[in-house]
């Protein structure tokens, strides 16, 4: 790469300058510093005003009105190389000539035609304008090498006064720096330059990939150093003259009174576009002719006339549009020269980001392999490319400073890539001994962590907060008696099948298949933020999907007749690789896994589908309907736990508006059931049950244990049951 950064390639070049305009676009449009407006010549005025070339006089009327506006300086995007007098003109020239030859010409006959030629005399009033106003900076056009190449070009020729030359020029010779050079001047008409202030060619420069970026300042044209149109605005506004100072190695500096602008070798500076076209204010001539627009808005402002219309202006490519005005060009140099705000690429960056590709490189190469995995270290390159890439951004932004971003870019992606490689050999042949040695038995997400991170994959365990599930097909024993070993096994594989398929959907880990029965978890390995609902979620698309199976499968003997129980409860588990050093899976363990599966069994006492534990209803969102059925103890836990039966989701075909009621019914039976008032209790799940066509397991059930409870009353009632058998 430090070969390339020496050599500078025309592709890399490309791709730099590429990433220089997406700062521009990055940052965006910026407020002008400098009063500076754009007269248009536009498809408008052409359309008022007749068809281009105007007539000399209208330049000169826009003048006048201009001086009568008080503007700080007149830029003219045009060069008036031609006469342009109209044909009527060159006729009374020609019969004046004529009547001057004769032996004795008539004197009145000499003022008549004076008086006539005075009138078509447009040259001549255009020259009176731009020497009234004061303030005219005319546009000069060079002829380059390139534009020669093209053909149809004249003679080399270099007549032209001295309004567009530096007050001091030290400059190399011509072919030692990479300098604008001219073959020839397309000049204004004497009578135009010797009024003018000043004049500065209007020539454009272009990228290698075609787009204008850079103002030339200055061009060397027949020895003498010329400057720019913008540049001698900026002269005549600050009251200054410039001054271009150079060696054989190209332009040192250009001054300005004090100011020494930011350009290279080749006197060229780098535009600081303020944006888009019409970041600056744009006038139409024939608005201004027309007395359209105020004095006010023109006072004390830099004015530049130039071309806008496509048919008959330049358009260039910049970095925030392929068709961009010159005119527009112009102004933002101006704006630039005069706010000291041009953009800055000196020598002194070249150390700065030489020091980017050794210090990166060697970063990547020293950090790469000491991280763990591939993830990491791609992490770790994007976060270093993402700085260099935003430190580049922000200097260009807040500093208007280029540093070079392609090549430090890529020096870190070589290296990255070369440093991976090497490492990721290793990796791989270390990758096929686990998957030879594991792949067998262990979950093949399991396995990708093993190969990703191996010292993290011990015989060890993490305390984590999963939700998990559990469940059971019921009375599956006896329909297998009934069917065939085939015909069991068709119809698990079935079934299992899109069960596994909505835990994985659900971001769920499947722990293991015991028989008919499937426990799943949320939350590990990978985490999982909505774990409690990413449960629900799949419990309930697993009642959905055993609906859908018992309806679409009748190919499969017992489909029909498969009934599920679920239980769901979240809490801390014990969660990582368990077993012996002969054999170990990934799987959870504790007392939340023993109560889920203690939940699943209770589904069939309730006769309820889906039953869930108060720890992971509490947590769920609103988008759930569910109703607390009882507060119960298992066998082997002292605690207590609230069971709530897990009805719905918004939106799906069992969302019930009118559930409301009995659902309120029910809250208030049981609340009487756990305040032992056992005839209000009873009238309330009556009332649920008669609501629900005598259905309702729940209050069914209930029901039955008050009927026992009024039998044998328990010494001291706490509404908490307590289930003696698993």
């Amino acid at each position: 790469m430090l070969g390339l950064f020496a050599l500078r390639p025309a592709v890399l070049d490309r791709l730099e300058l590429s990433l220089l305009d997406a700062r521009f676009r990055l940052r965006g449009a910026v407020e002008p510093q400098a009063k500076v407006v754009v007269l248009a010549i536009d498809e408008s005025s052409i359309d008022r005003l007749g068809r281009w070339p105007w007539s000399r006089r209208v330049i000169a009327d826009l003048l006048d009105r201009l001086a009568a506006a008080d503007v700080a300086a007149v830029g003219l995007d045009l060069v008036f190389s031609e006469p342009g007098d109209p044909p009527g003109a060159r006729t009374l020239r020609d019969a004046r000539a004529r009547l001057e030859q004769q032996p004795r010409p008539d004197p009145e006959a000499l003022a008549v035609l004076d008086r006539a030629l005075l009138r078509f005399d447009n040259d001549r009033q255009l020259a009176a304008s731009i020497r009234a106003a004061n303030v005219v900076v005319l546009g000069l056009f060079f002829r380059t090498e390139s534009a020669a190449a093209a053909g149809g070009v004249r003679e080399p020729e270099f007549g032209v006064g001295s309004s567009s030359q530096f007050s001091v020029a030290r400059i190399p010779p011509e072919g030692t720096a990479p300098i604008l050079t001219c073959s020839g001047i397309e000049p204004n008409l004497e009578i135009f330059e010797s009024a003018a202030r000043r004049s500065g060619f209007i020539n454009a420069l272009r990228d290698r990939d075609g787009v204008t970026r850079r103002a030339p300042l200055v061009a060397l044209c027949g020895g003498t150093a010329h400057l720019s149109l913008p540049l001698a605005l900026a002269e005549l506004v600050l009251g200054k003259r410039a001054m271009v100072l150079g060696d054989r190695n190209g332009i040192r500096e250009i001054r300005l009174g004090k100011s020494v602008l930011a350009t290279d070798e080749g006197g060229r500076i780098l535009v600081n576009f303020r944006g888009p076209v019409g970041s600056f204010p744009y006038y139409s001539v024939a608005d201004v002719l027309e007395g359209r627009i105020g004095e006010s808005e023109l006072a004390g402002s830099v004015v530049l006339v130039g071309p806008t219309e496509p048919a008959i202006g330049d358009l260039v490519a910049t970095p925030f549009g392929t068709v961009f005005p010159g005119v527009e060009v112009h102004a933002n140099v101006v704006d630039n020269l005069l706010s000291g705000e041009v953009l800055r690429r000196h020598d002194g960056l070249l150390w700065i980001e030489l020091a980017e590709l050794l210090f990166g490189g060697l970063l990547l190469i020293v950090m790469v392999p000491r991280l763990r995995s591939v993830s990491l270290g791609v992490l770790f390159a994007s976060a270093l490319l993402a700085l260099q890439l935003g430190v580049t951004a922000w200097l260009f932004v807040h500093d208007g400073v280029w540093l070079n971003a392609a090549y430090p870019a890529l020096t870190f992606f070589a290296v990255y890539v070369a440093v991976s490689v090497t490492h990721g050999v290793a990796v791989e042949a270390r990758g096929r001994v686990i998957r030879r040695q594991f792949g067998t038995y262990v979950p093949g997400e399991v396995v990708d962590a093993m190969v990703e991170d191996p010292e993290a994959f011990q015989l060890g365990t993490e305390r984590r907060d999963l939700s998990i599930l559990f469940s059971d097909i019921r009375d599956f024993t006896s329909l297998a008696e009934e069917l065939g070993p085939d015909d069991v096994s068709r119809l698990l594989n079935a079934y299992l099948t899109p069960m596994t398929r909505i835990v994985f959907d659900t971001q769920g880990t499947l722990d293991k298949y015991i028989g008919d029965a499937i426990v799943a978890f949320w939350g590990a390995p990978g985490r999982v933020e909505d774990h409690p609902r990413q449960a629900c979620v799949a419990a309930l698309a697993m009642r959905d999907q055993l609906e859908l199976f018992r309806r679409t499968r009748k190919d499969l003997p017992g489909a029909d007749r498969l009934r599920v129980g679920i239980g769901i409860h979240s809490g801390e588990v014990a969660v990582g690789t368990m077993g012996s050093e002969l054999r170990f899976q990934y799987t959870a363990a504790g007392d939340a896994m023993n109560l889920c599966s203690r939940l699943e069994g209770l589904t069939r006492l309730y006769g309820v589908e889906i039953l869930a534990t108060g720890q992971l209803v509490e947590r769920l969102p609103e988008e759930f309907l569910t109703r607390e059925l009882d507060a119960v103890r298992v066998k082997g836990r002292h605690e207590s736990v609230s069971i709530f039966e897990v009805l719905s989701r918004a939106g799906d075909a069992h969302a019930n508006s009118e559930s409301r009621t009995w659902l309120d019914a029910y809250a208030q039976g049981l609340a009487h059931y756990r305040m032992g008032e056992w005839s209000a209790a009873e009238a309330a799940l009556r009332e649920v049950s008669a609501s629900r066509g005598g259905l309702d397991a729940p209050s069914e059930f209930l029901l039955g244990r008050i009927a026992s409870l009024r039998e044998a009353p328990p010494p001291e009632w706490d509404g908490v049951w307590v289930f003696e058998e698993k």
